[in-house]
Formats: structure tokens, sequence, C-alpha cells
């Protein structure tokens, strides 16, 4: 087994725990109430993307140590099967820890909505899994694999002390400028944002959009407040510096790319998904919308038959420039956003 490439494991265990430990102080920073990261884009986009480099640092990792495992097995080696820096990097520091942080990147990718309800329990198993795999490789190679080298390590410190303190002092740098620039960011905003007009906007849309249909009728909602809209997302954008006439000229198609593509450069959503089903039917998908953090203080029946201000905004969109009404169904309401269903109807203005 080459010892360079022995050598170059610790030093891609040690490049993903600095990520790790960037990960958890932002992780600790909101640990009292996980629903501050939401509206933060910058910080949920630094969170994402250093969870990205440590799950991918894992897994280039991991496939090695299968490639020595088996070696190790084919050779019959006893140190597997009995207590040694092998056998506790093996199974721990192996097996156990892929199970560990699997479990904690399979809820990041595929159940987004739990992070925020789970996080204090999610963020540990994920930092617990890397430590284990992370400390048992170092134990591993300085105690009984470093003293058997032919030569001195070249890519990593020759101690142990080093090496373990490196992934803090780097991982501290990385939370630190996360810090920096979403405080400095926070600093340079407007006194009232657009996000923080869209937060109020969204916390008093579902009071108004119900007494409208309890009053008036969901056909009033339809004719009336969905055309306003469209004349307050105009002015919205245009203090924003972006020209909506400029839709007023493409496809209704890329008129909402276009619309989505300004929504998340001002910072209301970090995505806006829209998906055609049919020429006449679509979807909106908000993720980490900026507006999400409102839910988290709302009671589940105040959500029943309530529609996201965002597929409002598209209806007013789509009334805009075909000059028919839509249907929207009730919205979907997740932690991080919402999806809704809308129709375009046959009927004219």
């Amino acid at each position: 087994m080459s010892e360079i490439w022995i050598e170059s494991m610790i030093l891609q265990t040690t490049i993903g725990y600095c990520f790790v430990i960037a990960n958890m102080l932002i992780g600790l920073a909101n640990i009292r109430d996980l629903n501050l990261m939401k509206g933060n884009l910058k910080l949920v986009k630094f969170h994402k993307w250093f969870g990205r480099v440590e799950g991918i640092i894992f897994y280039i990792i991991t496939f090695q140590c299968l490639i020595m495992f088996a070696q190790k097995v084919m050779a019959n080696n006893p140190d597997l099967y009995q207590p040694s820096g092998v056998w506790a990097h093996s199974w721990f520091g192996g097996f156990l820890a892929v199970v560990l942080v699997t479990i904690k990147l399979l809820y990041a990718k595929f159940q987004k909505d739990e992070i925020y309800k789970y996080g204090q329990i999610l963020g540990p198993i994920g930092v617990i899994g890397w430590s284990i795999s992370h400390w048992t490789s170092l134990s591993n190679f300085y105690l009984f694999v470093y003293p058997g080298f032919s030569r001195p390590v070249y890519l990593v410190p020759p101690n142990f002390f080093w090496t373990a303190l490196i992934p803090f002092l780097i991982g501290t740098a990385l939370f630190l400028v996360v810090l920096l620039q979403t405080r400095r960011d926070g600093k340079e905003k407007q006194r009232f944002s657009f996000d923080q007009i869209a937060f109020i906007l969204h916390g008093i849309t579902f009071g108004y959009e119900r007494s409208a249909k309890d009053l008036l009728g969901k056909p009033a909602l339809y004719k009336y407040v969905i055309p306003r809209t469209y004349e307050f997302i105009e002015k919205m954008m245009t203090m924003s510096g972006f020209d909506m006439r400029e839709l007023e000229k493409m496809s209704l198609n890329d008129a909402m790319k276009e619309f989505s593509t300004m929504a998340e450069k001002i910072g209301m959503a970090e995505k806006i998904k829209i998906k055609w089903e049919s020429a006449d039917v679509f979807t909106i998908e908000s993720v980490n919308c900026s507006t999400a953090r409102v839910r988290s203080v709302m009671d589940e029946e105040e959500l029943t038959d309530a529609v996201c201000p965002w597929a409002l905004f598209s209806a007013a969109i789509v009334n805009k420039l075909t000059g028919k009404e839509l249907i929207i169904e009730p919205s979907t309401f997740n932690e991080i956003g919402a999806i809704s269903r809308l129709k375009i109807s046959e009927k004219e203005e």
C-alpha cells in the first residue's frame, strides 16, 4: 500500500474536517432557534456549500477506505478482528461513521423540510459521524501506521497535535468569514429592504386573502386582487432596478423565468422553480424563501386553504400578459417555502 496514498487520505480528512467545524459553528450560532436562518440567504448558501464540500470529501475517502478494507480482508489481516487501530477505524470510524453521516446528508438532500424541525439532532449526528471517522483515522495513522513509514511525511504535519489543531483553526476562520459577510450585508441593506417588506406582506396577506374570499368570494380575488397585485410588483421591481415592461415583450414561459431570476437576484428567495404541467397548468415552488420565517410562528390552521404570495405574484404576471383569469389551488407549505398549482382559465377578463 503506497505511503503517499495513505498520507494523502490524512490530508483529505483534515481538509474535510475544516468544513465540518465551520458548519458546526454556523449551526451552534443559530442553535437556539434555527428559524432565524430563514431569510438569511447568504448564510444558508454558505451552510449548504460547506455541507456539500464535506460530503463530497467524506465519500471520496470512504471509497478509498473500501478499497483498503477489501485488501485487508483478502490478506486475512488479523487486525480487522481484534482491538487495534485498524479495527477501531474500520468498524467505528468506517461503517458506523458512514451510517451516521449518510443519515444526515439524506435528510439534508431529500427532506429539507425536516432540517429546521430536527436540525438540533441531525446536525450533531453528522458531526459525530465525521468526528468518529476523522479521529480514528488520525489515531491509527500517527500511533500505528506512520511509525512504520520509510520516510518523513510531506503533505501533513509530522505529529498528531498539529494535524488535530489545523481543522479548528481553519474552520473557525471560515466561520468568521461567513459571519462578517452576512453581518456586513445586513448593515448595507436599507432600513426597510425588499425582503423585509415581503416578510411583512407575507404576514398580512393571509388575513386579507381570507377576508376577501369570505366577504366577496373567490371570483373577486381573481378578478380584482390579482390584477392589482401586478401594479405592486411592478413598483417593487422598478425600485430594485428591474423594468417589468420588458416582461410584456416576452413569451409567457420566458417572462415567468425572468421574473423568477429577478426575485432571486434581490434576495427574496434562493430559487423560484416554475414547472409547466401543460400549456395552461403550472406549479411554482419557492425554495429558502426569505419570508418563510413568518410561518414558523403561525398555527397550521392559519395556513389551511391559504395561497402563497408567490402564487399571487405569478398569477398577476400571467393575468397581465394573457388577460385571462387564473384558478389557484391552496398552496402546500413547508419549512423553507411552498408549492402552488395554478391553472389558466379560458375565460378572459
